[in-house]
């Protein structure tokens, strides 16, 4: 169906108003689930709130997302447009008038859930009217350029408005900045669409099968944030995840493959250029989260606040922002070369990993940080296009939405794996390079030696006495020894990542070759 089906005859005239309309309200409904300072501070704020309660409050709206997803491609198009939008948004502003009152950890990640869900109504239904408004022979590239490059820019860019909220009054204030969002949002749904769109008979849909799917990322969830704290199936919640994550898939698998209505086609995985493009996806979310060590870093070694933090991102998003350009016209021009393109992409991001390896120490400023950060955004950029572009291309255009469904699948497994992996990483590499460090902790070490003395003499100089100038020493001792032990920890992690990216790079270069030749070979016998 055309645009004139669904939108008012003064945004046709208008065209280019219209799409920037159409990304104001996904990045409407994409603010309330990108904010990860809001959630962090509205997390901490419970008593022995960890640092996995804030990943489960965070990834399980990616369960929400991922469940409600394929249900949307399915049922959407049978209801009005305008209503559609307009009671979504309300479900989103009630579920943030929920988050101001609850006091219940889990309560909250229930909300959460459903944050992800009313975002993927709202995000999803706008993303396929976006398409419409676009040539036919350019929809998916640019329609998904927008789409992917609003999902990796809009965390940052709400952030900047929450970490000013968090510093500065009640963090349940930005809720209402929130809200104040959405309702601009509906302004525009009003504004814009008819009150009068066609509707049609609500398809079949596998609801069950739904359901099924909740429980088992939900789980999945459970089980791979909490895992590698609690020693994984030795604590009995995590060896129930397990079960529940192992039932309920195969059951969700099984039931996909006997209903005649399935939310995704299994045929797709006989494709085996799409699963090629998964894995690169896959292996391309894992190792791009690498950039949370560097602001952990800044945190915890520099001692930035949450909106320094932010301030740095923005060298990330314009990063994003200049690379998904250059892709996109790259990708216009030359359609068929995705694999260089992509190919350039992890030689860039090879270079920011090999760089921040040999960079990093304690004493590094903001200048230094920003150009890691950025090369990291240019990468990303560069890559996060034409893999996804990769992967739906791949399919027959009756199965481009189950990709678009199981590419979200593979954001989330991807976004797990790099929590569980990372916190595994860092407690193995920590205790190794603790380990050595306290082993060279001696007086036969003069650089030991030189140290405790300096801290004893200006203690004992400041007026201390001889006992608490030897404590406190200690006590500085300590705490260099652990950011020292952090920094070979990220250093050897990034060191890691080079030699993981550079074997793919490898993989891909010949990979690359094998095609031109098969290329030549075909053209000759033709």
């Amino acid at each position: 169906m055309g645009p004139a089906i669904f939108f008012h005859g003064w945004t046709l005239r208008r065209i280019h108003l219209l799409r920037g309309i159409l990304i104001l309200i996904m990045f409407a409904a994409i603010a309330q689930f990108a904010s990860f300072a809001l959630i962090q501070g509205h997390v901490v704020a419970f008593y022995g709130a960890q640092a996995e309660d804030v990943s489960f409050a965070w990834l399980i709206a990616y369960v929400g997302i991922a469940t409600a997803l394929p249900l949307q491609f399915k049922v959407a198009g049978s209801f009005n447009v305008r209503t559609y939008l307009l009671l979504s948004f309300l479900l989103s502003m009630t579920l943030n008038l929920g988050f101001t009152y609850t006091q219940n950890l889990w309560l909250f990640s229930v909300l959460r859930f459903f944050t992800g869900v009313t975002t993927c109504l709202v995000v999803g239904r706008t993303l396929v009217l976006l398409f419409t408004t676009l040539p036919e022979t350019k929809r998916v590239l640019i329609g998904t350029s927008f789409f992917f490059s609003l999902i990796l820019i809009g965390g940052p860019l709400v952030s900047w408005g929450a970490s000013w909220v968090v510093d500065r009054m009640d963090w349940t204030a930005f809720y209402y900045v929130l809200m104040g969002l959405q309702l601009l949002a509906m302004a525009f749904v009003i504004a814009v669409f008819k009150g009068n769109t066609p509707q049609a008979k609500i398809p079949p849909a596998d609801w069950p099968g739904a359901m099924l799917f909740a429980i088992a990322g939900g789980a999945l969830a459970f089980a791979m944030i909490y895992g590698p704290r609690y020693y994984w199936l030795a604590d009995p919640p995590i060896e129930i995840a397990a079960v529940l994550v192992l039932v309920f898939t195969l059951l969700f698998i099984w039931r996909q493959r006997i209903i005649s209505f399935p939310l995704i086609d299994l045929v797709v995985f006989k494709y085996r250029r799409f699963i090629f493009g998964l894995l690169l996806l896959i292996f391309f979310y894992g190792v791009k989260d690498s950039l949370n060590l560097i602001y952990g870093y800044a945190v915890s070694v520099k001692g930035w606040s949450a909106q320094d933090i932010v301030e740095a991102t923005t060298f990330n998003v314009v990063g994003i922002v200049l690379a998904t350009i250059i892709s996109v016209i790259a990708i216009l021009q030359h359609k068929r070369n995705l694999i260089p393109l992509i190919l350039v992409g992890f030689l860039v991001l090879f270079a920011y990993h090999l760089y921040f390896s040999t960079l990093i120490s304690h004493d590094l400023s903001v200048a230094n940080l920003s150009i890691p950060i950025f090369t990291h955004g240019f990468a990303c950029g560069l890559l996060f296009v034409p893999i996804s572009i990769l992967c739906i291309t791949a399919l027959p255009p009756q199965n481009a939405l189950t990709g678009i469904v199981i590419c979200t699948y593979a954001r989330f497994i991807a976004s797990l794996n790099s929590i569980a992996g990372f916190f595994t990483l860092q407690l193995v590499c920590n205790r190794k390079h603790t380990d050595v460090f306290i082993a060279n902790l001696n007086f036969l070490n003069q650089q030991f030696v030189e140290r405790r003395s300096f801290f004893d003499n200006f203690l004992l100089a400041t007026g201390f006495s001889n006992a608490d100038a030897g404590k406190i020493s200690n006590t500085m001792l300590a705490k260099s020894l652990a950011t020292q032990a952090q920094l070979a920890t990220i250093r050897s992690i990034f060191l890691l990542f080079t030699a993981m990216i550079g074997l793919m790079i490898l993989f891909l270069f010949i990979y690359l070759l094998w095609s031109w030749k098969q290329r030549l070979v075909a053209q000759r016998v033709s």
